[in-house]
């Protein structure tokens, strides 16, 4: 009596879980290698492009801030004698996380001068042809300097 009766040896493929000749396909090293290698030269690329349009953001959001404080402006001085003062509690200055804003001369009856200056990360904020846009501000008469910085 033969208990082996039945039994076929495996060979070496079935041995190691390929079957039919076949070899299993997987990504090599190299192959996953590349693939992070291209990723992060997109992310390279993308990533400046990407801190730009935030630091533009913001100061859009400067912008508007200051816009709506100079109207307020308008609207103090045609309620009272004068442009009201950078501490005036009728008037509170706009607030902001990455802008600092003030009046950098006191306001008379004709005049005021508004600014926001950019803190931290914002601070290192330019325009294509390499305008500092780091303070930002805008008068009675509604010059708004730097030019280049509010288009």
């Amino acid at each position: 009596m033969n208990i082996f009766n039945g039994f076929k040896p495996m060979n070496r493929r079935t041995e190691r879980g390929i079957k039919h000749g076949r070899r299993q396909r997987g990504m090599t090293m190299i192959e996953l290698m590349i693939v992070l290698v291209v990723i992060a030269i997109l992310i390279a690329l993308a990533y400046p492009s990407y801190v730009d349009y935030v630091r533009k953001a913001r100061r859009g959001e400067a912008q508007q801030l200051l816009l709506n404080w100079a109207i307020n402006q308008e609207i103090f001085r045609s309620n009272n004698t004068t442009y009201a003062a950078d501490n005036n509690a009728n008037l509170p200055k706009p607030d902001h996380a990455n802008y600092n804003f003030s009046t950098p001369a006191t306001p008379t009856a004709t005049a005021y001068q508004l600014q926001a200056v950019a803190q931290g990360d914002q601070a290192k904020d330019k325009t294509r042809d390499g305008t500092s846009c780091t303070t930002l501000t805008i008068n009675q008469a509604g010059t708004k300097t730097p030019a280049g910085c509010w288009d």
